[in-house]
């Protein structure tokens, strides 16, 4: 109980300093409609299907690693020895998962708004398109959350592309596939489905991954 405990209140720590900086989030989202007016004048707002898939992950691929790779930017630095005297290493790396999933999930709320405003809505099924916002929302905050951990602990930075680059693949592969299915009209019910199951045991393993080695890594 009191591992949970600790989870939200670092959660709400995270959610407080956020709302009070404001110009992270503010950057985000002008990068986030920038590119999507920039894409409109390249493609003189006609696009297909596949176009406005690939589109929208790109902007939310950026999107999320703004937002996700400064999570322990503060915390590996100057609050290290006090981060670890106030909270276990479970609950801080959960409670950093769940904040920038709230955030890309966010994030790309925003982008699917923007793509709709610009493009018109080209996603027949928005169960299915919701859905894989959200699981890629999640992937993609478990991926970059222990990534910025392990960049920010060794201090380097490029770490964060070596690492990140062969593990986004396949999830970028999945979320493509799967929103594209979303935007087609009839059939692929068992693609659809097998796609779900491949984006779910993905994040599982990944976030198995982050808890079972980030107390590791949050070592002195």
């Amino acid at each position: 109980m009191n591992q949970w405990k600790d989870t939200f209140r670092m959660l709400e720590k995270d959610v407080r300093l956020e709302l009070r900086q404001k110009t992270s989030i503010a950057g985000i989202t002008l990068y986030v409609v920038s590119t999507a007016f920039v894409v409109m004048f390249a493609f003189k707002g006609n696009m297909d299907v596949r176009s406005w898939v690939a589109v929208f992950w790109i902007i939310a691929l950026f999107s999320a690693t703004s937002a996700a790779t400064r999570s322990f930017t503060k915390e590996a630095t100057t609050q290290f020895y006090y981060m670890k005297f106030l909270v276990s290493p479970l609950s801080l790396i959960l409670s950093k998962i769940i904040y920038n999933t709230l955030l890309i999930t966010l994030l790309n709320l925003v982008g699917w708004l923007v793509m709709t405003l610009f493009f018109g809505s080209l996603i027949y099924n928005l169960n299915i398109f919701f859905l894989a916002v959200v699981l890629g929302s999640l992937g993609l905050a478990n991926i970059f959350t222990l990534l910025s951990s392990i960049s920010a602990r060794t201090q380097n930075p490029v770490l964060l592309s070596i690492m990140g680059f062969p593990i986004i693949i396949p999830l970028i592969s999945l979320l493509i596939k799967l929103s594209f299915l979303s935007g087609v009209t009839v059939g692929f019910e068992k693609d659809k489905y097998i796609v779900i199951g491949g984006l779910l045991v993905l994040n599982l393993i990944i976030v198995i991954l982050s808890v079972v080695l980030f107390p590791y890594l949050w070592r002195d």
